[in-house]
């Protein structure tokens, strides 16, 4: 416990320096990974602005088509920290990948929709009896459609489940080949263009998802000062997102090969929030010290950790999740700004 507070004293200095200028030798060295096929307009920003090597870290990123992916990456030591669903980080936990998770970047409630096709008869839940629908297999996607046709009464079985990551699915919609897909942004927004129409979101449905920021435990125990220095430039590209959204977009919106508007228009049907440091230890996202396990995220974790059992993803469930949920570098960061 004495080392424990030793080491908040120690990074909470960090967090108190200010941000400035550093030469090219003073670099810390950082590899992060993200999905290609999500939206991350801050990640974005602080790449293409330079925010990140103008305050001292040098990154290397390494991109993924989803968060599965970059699960080796992280065994080989390959990724430091990635931007995740929650999905990907359970699996790895389960299966024994010393992986934490330390804050959740962002909560959605519309970005992952259910849309389906008028022509074919759907309006509502109840209408995707006997119809095609699109999903990744053991992701964020399934587990949402598997509640949707719980609250229409509906079992799997009374459904055609078509296996397709979520960049083949608006081709397989445009093709005819699917009735309906639950999935996020960008893809279920070119679905929706092309005539689909939303029909339940993780809101409706009284469920949470978004994305997570995890690392390799050998790289938070072995570089905290590099962890505090990402914390303290993340901190500064979620006010400058705040301060000004349009310019912060900009980045994003060329990555995708999007136009602004209709850029505003994709991130306002995600209905995104992202979270302080300051919330995210709150029983709303991960909690306080010692209560990450009860807390909303901690508890959506393990109902992940149970659908994943049931679809046979994973042998069991973990019996200990304090090593998942690891909050310690942002309370310290959180602890240097009083």
């Amino acid at each position: 416990m004495i080392r424990f507070a030793r080491s908040l004293l120690f990074v909470a200095s960090l967090a108190l320096a200010p941000l400035h200028a550093v030469s090219a030798q003073d670099l810390k060295p950082i590899k992060i990974g993200f999905q290609t096929g999500e939206i991350n307009v801050i990640l974005s920003y602080a790449l293409g602005s330079g925010l990140f090597k103008a305050n001292g870290l040098d990154v290397k990123t390494a991109q993924f088509p989803a968060g599965p992916a970059m699960l080796p990456a992280i065994a080989a030591g390959e990724v430091d920290l990635a931007w995740m669903g929650e999905f990907p980080a359970v699996t790895g936990y389960s299966n024994g990948l010393p992986i934490q998770i330390l804050f959740m970047e962002r909560i959605d409630a519309t970005n992952v929709r259910l849309a389906a096709n008028p022509a074919a008869g759907i309006k509502e839940l109840s209408d995707l009896k006997g119809k095609r629908i699109g999903v990744a297999t053991g992701s964020t996607s399934h587990y949402h459609l598997l509640r949707a046709l719980e609250k229409a009464g509906l079992k799997a079985t009374d459904v055609t489940l078509i296996n397709l990551t979520p960049a083949n699915m608006p081709p397989a919609y445009v093709a005819g080949q699917i009735d309906a897909a639950f999935v996020w942004e960008p893809n279920v927004g070119a679905i929706e263009r092309a005539g689909a129409k939303p029909i339940a979101t993780t809101k409706s449905l009284g469920m949470i998802t978004g994305g997570v920021w995890a690392a390799r435990k050998a790289f938070t125990d072995g570089s905290p000062a590099t962890l505090q220095l990402f914390l303290k430039i993340w901190d500064q590209a979620q006010k400058d997102y705040k301060a000004k959204p349009a310019e912060v977009r900009q980045y994003e919106a060329k990555r995708i090969d999007m136009a602004s508007e209709q850029f505003d228009k994709l991130i306002e049907g995600q209905g995104a929030a992202h979270p302080t440091f300051e919330q995210i230890l709150t029983a709303d996202f991960i909690g306080p010290a010692g209560q990450e396990t009860n807390s909303r995220l901690g508890k959506h974790l393990q109902g992940i950790a149970a659908f994943l059992v049931e679809e046979k993803r994973i042998q069991a469930a973990p019996a200990d999740w304090s090593g998942l949920l690891y909050t310690r570098p942002v309370q310290a960061y959180v602890a240097g700004l009083k």
